[in-house]
């Protein structure tokens, strides 16, 4: 098993290390070297460079299935506990936090590859109006699009909740970021309105599923609301991994949780038909 306090708080020192490496003679070749950048780093990059190690964070537990997968990145399975590793045994090798957050964030551009031998962290990561980041790419942009008109997701990182550096995100900055790009600005009361808020209680035959391991779950339905909005809880399940293709690898409560997404649709559409013969008039 991993110990999960010790790689929060190599995590947390691994930040720390870095913001206080910048003040430091040299600092330039120091980051440099232990991040294995592919261009001197300076300090127009140090914003971007935290995010790049945030997101890669953020990004594997999104994406923490139980086997290799592509989707978002070229990932093992369980990259979050790969990663964990690799910080643990970076920091039984050379005692360095940072060093240590470099290979740990790493792994998510670097995929199963063994080496790599620099990173570009600007087509790595891309700054984007979702604080946990967007990808690259077409989809990326589509997404960013998203979180300028359909979504808030206006949330700050603060090393108290979290093992991040404190991060303000607030609605102000995401509408100067839309704005600025898109020339729109997220509507609180359409998307309220489109996706009914946090009422759902009218509604029928929707089914929320939410894996544990997906820090999205956080803002997602988890409990039934009423006998036909039902919310299943997925214990081993990443992001939508029910909605993936069946795998060995699979996790028990992601198998059971498929069958009782099956059983529900069907008894459903079994009462669609039903209702509908009923219904119907003859002349």
């Amino acid at each position: 098993a991993v110990d999960q306090r010790r790689v929060r708080q190599i995590v947390r020192d691994g930040f720390t290390k870095l913001y206080s490496a910048v003040k430091s003679p040299g600092y330039q070749d120091t980051i440099t070297n232990e991040f294995r950048l592919c261009k001197k780093f300076d300090m127009t990059q140090f914003d971007h460079l935290v995010g790049w190690a945030r997101n890669s964070m953020l990004m594997m537990a999104m994406m923490d299935y139980p086997y290799p997968a592509q989707f978002m990145g070229k990932l093992p399975a369980w990259p979050v506990r790969a990663s964990c590793h690799m910080m643990l045994e970076e920091m039984s090798r050379s005692g360095d936090s940072m060093r240590a957050l470099a290979v740990g964030a790493g792994l998510f551009y670097n995929g199963t590859r063994v080496a790599n031998p620099a990173f570009n962290i600007y087509e790595d990561f891309i700054e984007c109006a979702d604080i946990t980041g967007c990808g690259t790419g077409p989809a990326a942009t589509a997404w960013d699009w998203q979180c300028c008109t359909e979504f808030q997701l206006a949330s700050p990182s603060n090393n108290v909740t979290d093992m991040f550096p404190p991060l303000v995100w607030n609605d102000q900055i995401v509408d100067k970021y839309c704005k600025k790009k898109y020339t729109v600005t997220p509507d609180p009361v359409e998307a309220s309105l489109d996706y009914w808020s946090a009422n759902f209680a009218s509604a029928s035959n929707i089914i929320f599923s939410n894996g544990l391991l997906d820090p999205w779950h956080a803002g997602g339905v988890l409990e039934d609301v009423n006998p036909t909005v039902k919310a299943i809880i997925i214990k081993d399940g990443a992001h939508h991994l029910d909605m993936r293709g069946s795998n060995p690898e699979d996790p028990q409560s992601v198998i059971a949780a498929r069958a009782m997404e099956v059983q529900l649709i069907r008894k459903w559409l079994e009462k669609a038909r039903e209702n509908d013969q009923d219904s119907r008039v003859d002349f």
